[in-house]
């Protein structure tokens, strides 16, 4: 049995994405390309499973393929990682796509070469992998306590991890990403984009955020 806390990997996203360009082969297996706002990436072509390595940019994690603005359900930044599932379970249908929320940049990699390149460290790619599913599962835990909660302390719990995780600290306070527009917010608390305004302007009036310039900016993350 595995015990996380028994052991450490010293491999990151970042060490994994070096040893891919550091690889020989990169150039058979993996590929580097530019993504714009509303760009869609899928695990599965032509009956290959891919890796996705976000580089630059944000995107969001989509559930509802047959809808063209589905629910999201998590958003990466640079130097996540999408589609890991492939590596864990011999037999997986995704389900999952990738939507970029801005101009971005990914390093897509074919999913038999990464377990390759993971193999070749033996036990601390295991650990890697299951560090790796943990943090999926804190995500999605994360999810599903919000569909309990009222909805605006969705938006509040939402705007302050997303600061916290993707956003730039300063003197100030933490500035949020431009691509999380309150569309985009919407979508991940559930929520519609006319509630999400309402929510953020009693919150700039309340002094807890601020939106002048853009884009905003949380002055005071202990009463968020």
């Amino acid at each position: 049995m595995l015990f996380l806390k028994e052991g450490k990997s010293s491999i990151t996203v970042t060490k994994l994405i070096e040893y891919c360009f550091e690889n020989p082969d990169f150039n058979k297996y993996c590929s580097v390309s530019r993504t714009k706002k509303g760009d869609i990436l899928r695990n599965k072509q032509d009956e290959e499973f891919k890796i996705y390595f976000i580089l630059s940019g944000i995107y969001g994690v989509v559930i509802q393929e047959d809808k063209p603005k589905g629910g999201i359900t998590r958003f990466l930044g640079k130097h996540d990682c999408f589609g890991l599932h492939h590596i864990y379970y011999d037999d997986w249908e995704p389900s999952q796509l990738l939507l970029s929320l801005g101009h971005g940049e990914i390093m897509e990699v074919d999913s038999t070469f990464l377990f390759s390149i993971l193999d070749q460290h033996e036990q601390e790619g295991t650990f890697f992998m299951a560090q790796c599913l943990a943090e999926e599962l804190q995500e999605y835990q994360f999810f599903c306590q919000l569909t309990f909660l009222k909805k605006e302390e969705r938006i509040r719990k939402v705007l302050l991890k997303t600061g916290l995780e993707l956003g730039t600290e300063t003197d100030y306070g933490i500035i949020l990403p431009r691509q999380l527009t309150q569309e985009i917010l919407g979508r991940y608390t559930n929520t519609s984009r006319e509630y999400v305004a309402h929510t953020v302007m009693n919150l700039i009036e309340a002094g807890i955020l601020r939106n002048r310039p853009k884009p905003l900016l949380i002055i005071d993350r202990d009463r968020l």
